[in-house]
């Protein structure tokens, strides 16, 4: 009987670390996930960039040059945040527990998250003033 209980408690404490360590890694998935389709629209950061520069480098409107010149400071400040979050983040986590694993991988999440959706709002705002102000 005792070894019957030995062995429940053993392989109860098994698979209990194999699930933690499966929550750890779907989690820093998720953010990797991200992370690389944020990745993705890098290109559409520097392109944006390249063509609002031509708009403010060719454009004799005040209003047009202040207004691409914000949405290329705008670029400029996502494209910043993305580079500041891959330089702080740590894919490793050594020496952590289980909960501050947990605990950073949730708030790297919410961060990549952010930086996404300010991508894509920062994007579409300088797509859709490109169109609008296309040099001839």
């Amino acid at each position: 009987m005792k070894k019957i209980f030995a062995a429940v408690i053993l392989s109860t404490a098994l698979f209990g670390c194999a699930d933690k360590q499966k929550q750890e890694k779907d989690l820093l998935n998720e953010v990797i996930k991200v992370h690389d389709r944020v990745m993705a629209k890098d290109e559409l950061i520097m392109i944006n960039k390249m063509k609002l520069d031509t708009i403010i480098k060719d454009n004799k409107s005040p209003d047009v040059t202040a207004k691409a010149t914000t949405l290329r400071a705008g670029l400029d400040t996502v494209d910043s945040r993305m580079e500041t979050w891959m330089h702080n983040f740590d894919a490793e986590n050594k020496g952590k527990s289980h909960e501050e694993i947990i605990s950073y991988l949730t708030e790297q999440k919410k961060q990549i998250n952010a930086i996404d959706s300010n991508f894509n709002i920062v994007v579409k705002a300088a797509d859709t003033f490109v169109k609008q102000n296309k040099t001839k």
